[in-house]
């Protein structure tokens, strides 16, 4: 059978960018001025997608201030160790390189026009709280219509926008990427994209635990991140066609507001070198660290714990306020409706919570962003080890800016054809159920399945559990799901993609049989110094999952002897 007779639509481009956020829209921006023929995919409208679609109030880390690249990475290395423990958990080359880049990404987005000054028509420089806090190397930005910008960039560069577009799983042909399968999850499409390269630019993973507030059915969506970028989308299709995963068993653990709603955590650490204050209920103020100081803190009655912005001077407020219009304004009006007045509330902090994949987790690349199969690069918040707003900027725009070289030796898109009927028959299946389950069912009981058996306090025998459990639903549950619209077929995709990475999850958990830093493992409490700088892979060969420990690699000579 031909392709077209199997598919709806085959589109062929020089570069495929799954993902339309912040990392995805510079990338495809910058291709395109190399003049790439590029298409970009976004599930949602690229408008307002991903997880700056409400907008930011702060941008990047930039070599400044008298601090060097160097001392950054340093105090990069700090941070890191601060919540993971002793040890880095991830490329110092690809750290590096970032801090390298800093200022050309931000002429970059100068020259597309989005504003990166303030009111006063300079650059309003902030401290960054995870590098000291004292040091001005942080932009404040209003960035309240961010994606707006870049969608309208997107259009004016010539890219092929195509919103509303699930991609299914990549395309692989003598272990290269060529291209996705996708749906339409408006019109119920099945789409072949062939492209000489792909980059996977599609946010966090998080949807394998429940949201951190409030926890309550009705709104279990309510994710920090934006909650159709948590699923990891990209990390699943990338582990599926034989790329690695990097350190799946770091989960971040962080404290967050209770009534997150009602103010913006961010502004709870980033008040222009004035952090909040972290009280017990009985008003002791308490330095922040990580699991251990609150499990110690719970141990002796002290919880629950709090933070306050009370302590700030009145421009600081004012500051802060400019903040929550650039990044969430709702917030005032939530906080006005339960009574919190930001100046003064005390803010209940909820611990305890696998927050998300952070600081080390996602798609392993090297320091050019290429993952481990040929032809795919990972970028922004799918990068291992390389997450935030800043980071995603800057590794689209490098990206972008260099995958000009690999078009030109692609050569063939040669599809194959019953990979092409398989990814099909996965993807239309729910479809044809028509008393089955419904894929948010399915979505709870693996949420309930981390919450319950990894969790923030692991052992073997529940791990081993859960993995049980896992099991039993993707046997039982999975081949049900149901999907009475194109939509639902979207959601049902979804879950499959957490199934897979949740999985892969439980199995790295169980590998690293050690405590250290926010990861603890109840039946082995003490550090494992064999563990060191050491960080965890996995793919698939030949239909099961393998899993390698590696060493983190060290900064490279070029990069230590320029010392600066």
């Amino acid at each position: 059978m031909a392709l077209e007779q199997l598919v709806d639509k085959i589109i062929k481009t020089d570069v495929l960018v799954i993902g339309g956020g912040i990392a995805g829209c510079p990338a495809a921006i910058k291709a395109a001025e190399h003049g790439l023929d590029v298409t970009i995919v976004e599930k949602s409208k690229i408008e307002r997608s991903g997880s700056a679609g409400q907008g930011i109030d702060h941008y990047g880390i930039f070599p400044r201030d008298g601090i060097t690249k160097m001392e950054l990475l340093r105090r990069w290395e700090a941070y890191q160790s601060r919540f993971n423990g002793d040890g880095r958990f991830g490329d110092p080359n690809i750290i590096y390189k970032y801090y390298d880049s800093a200022f050309w990404a931000l002429e970059e987005l100068e020259k597309m026009g989005i504003p990166m000054k303030w009111d006063d028509g300079e650059f309003y420089w902030m401290p960054h709280g995870r590098y000291g806090g004292v040091n001005r190397i942080m932009l404040r930005v209003h960035w309240q219509n961010i994606k707006p910008y870049m969608a309208g960039v997107l259009k004016e560069s010539g890219v092929n926008v195509l919103n509303r577009i699930m991609i299914v799983d990549l395309l692989t042909n003598n272990d290269k990427i060529v291209g996705a399968t996708a749906i339409n999850t408006r019109t119920g499409e099945f789409i072949i994209i062939k492209a000489k390269a792909v980059i996977i630019a599609t946010g966090l993973f998080a949807r394998c635990y429940d949201p951190e507030t409030p926890l309550f059915w009705k709104y279990k969506f309510r994710y920090h991140w934006c909650p159709a970028t948590v699923s990891g989308d990209g990390w699943a299709t990338a582990y599926r066609s034989g790329a690695e995963l990097a350190n799946m068993d770091i989960t971040g653990w962080h404290f967050r507001a209770r009534d997150d709603l009602t103010l913006s955590f961010g502004n709870l650490n980033l008040n222009d070198g004035i952090a909040g204050k972290f009280l017990t209920w009985k008003g002791e103020e308490f330095i922040f660290a990580n699991a251990h100081k609150y499990h110690e803190l719970e141990q002796n009655g002290k919880t629950p714990i709090y933070q306050t912005l009370e302590h700030l001077p009145d421009d600081y407020h004012k500051r802060m306020e400019v903040a929550y219009v650039d990044e969430r304004l709702i917030s005032f009006k939530i906080a006005e409706d339960r009574g919190f007045n930001p100046r003064t509330h005390w803010y209940e902090l909820m611990p305890n919570k696998p927050l998300n994949f952070i600081t080390a987790s996602g798609i392993s690349i090297d320091e050019n962003f290429k993952a481990s199969a040929k032809g795919l690069y990972a970028i922004g918040d799918c990068a291992a080890g390389f997450h935030s707003c800043g980071h995603a900027v800057v590794s689209g725009l490098l990206v972008g800016d260099s995958i000009n070289t690999y078009v030109a030796e692609a050569g063939d898109l040669a599809v194959d054809e019953a990979q092409v009927k398989s990814q099909k028959q996965v993807a239309l299946a729910p479809l044809a159920v028509k008393k089955g389950t419904e894929p948010m069912e399915l979505e709870c009981a693996i949420r309930y399945i981390c919450e319950r058996y990894v969790g923030q306090f692991k052992s073997e025998g529940k791990m081993r559990e859960g993995l049980k459990r896992l099991a039993s639903l993707r046997r039982v549950f999975l081949p049900s799901l149901m999907a009475n619209n194109p939509h639902y077929l979207m959601r049902c995709l979804e879950v499959r993609n957490i199934m897979d990475l949740t999985e892969v999850h439980i199995k790295a958990c169980l590998e690293r049989m050690e405590t250290r830093g926010n990861f603890i493992r109840l039946d082995y409490p003490e550090k494992d110094p064999s563990r060191d700088n050491m960080l965890t892979f996995q793919h698939i060969e030949n239909g099961k999952m393998k899993l390698e420990i590696r060493q983190v690699p060290e900064l490279k000579p070029e990069y230590a002897r320029e010392r600066k």
